[in-house]
């Protein structure tokens, strides 16, 4: 009795099991016809900013139903992580730069990334009829170097007309014009420089993000703009960039300022005794 009791469960054991599987392979199939296969999708591992370079230590695998893929996402139909067909093709994008920031766990898509070329550099960002000028700034001309590509500032020049500091003379020559660049760093380009290190004889790469070691400010300004800061910057000038806010677009005609408008009589009386004492 006991024997026929242990068979009878036995079988309906492994009934209840047949059916399991069965209920589990038709949600599969369903599943499936609903949503499409499931593929291996290429997700970041951890918050990739943006303009930061892609290596192999920034992404991992995900399997997901190939409806739930994002336009452009680098996925793996049929293959496993370790194939050497994904290892190969997962090869192209180290080096490449995120364009936009990726939070962990989303898929890295083509379209979030570029790849270092001729369009990822200065002159694509010039408007066309308008010029990338240089002009050499310090840390005091430059707002403590906090100046960054794609800030808008006026610029201030002072020159020296001779005969003493009170016949110096400073004036707002342009105003809202746009910042292309720091030194190297540009807006849409991989903000980093490839250095020959000379103690361990190979190349390093050193990033531009927050580069503060930059001698220069490239302006976008129009081609007369463009001819007036040559001769200012090869002349006895003074070049200072006062930086605005992005949404302020106001210009306004201060004039120039002399040392006299500032000081008004107090130069005056001082200027009098000096000359009273020869």
């Amino acid at each position: 009795m006991n024997n026929k009791a242990f068979t009878l469960s036995l079988v309906m054991a492994i009934l209840a099991v047949f059916f399991v599987e069965s209920y589990v392979s038709s949600l599969e199939e369903e599943t499936k016809r609903k949503f499409g296969t499931e593929v291996l999708v290429v997700v970041a591992k951890r918050d990739i900013k943006e303009m930061e370079t892609l290596n192999e230590t920034m992404w991992e695998f995900e399997t997901k139903p190939k409806k739930f893929l994002e336009s452009s996402a680098v996925y793996f139909e049929g293959k496993k992580p370790g194939d050497e067909k994904v290892t190969e093709s997962l090869r192209s994008l180290v080096g490449a730069v995120a364009v936009v920031p990726i939070k962990k766990g989303d898929q890295i898509t083509f379209n979030k990334l570029i790849e270092p070329s001729v369009r990822t550099g200065l002159s694509p960002q010039v408007t066309p009829g308008r010029r990338a000028v240089a002009i050499p700034v310090s840390e005091t001309s430059s707002v403590a170097k906090l100046v960054k590509p794609g800030d808008r500032v006026d610029l201030v020049v002072v020159v020296d007309m001779g005969a003493g500091k009170e016949n110096k003379i400073s004036k707002t020559i342009l105003q809202d014009v746009v910042v292309l660049a720091t030194g190297h760093n540009v807006t849409n380009n991989a903000p980093r420089q490839v250095e020959q290190d000379s103690f361990a004889g190979k190349e390093r790469v050193r990033s531009l993000a927050e580069d503060t070691n930059f001698a220069s400010v490239t302006l976008e300004v129009d081609p007369l703009q463009a001819q007036q800061l040559a001769l200012l910057s090869n002349s006895d000038s003074t070049l200072i960039l006062s930086l605005r806010n992005n949404d302020d677009s106001d210009r306004t005609n201060t004039g120039s300022t002399m040392l006299q408008d500032v000081l008004g009589a107090d130069l005056s009386r001082v200027q009098r005794n000096v000359a009273g004492r020869r």
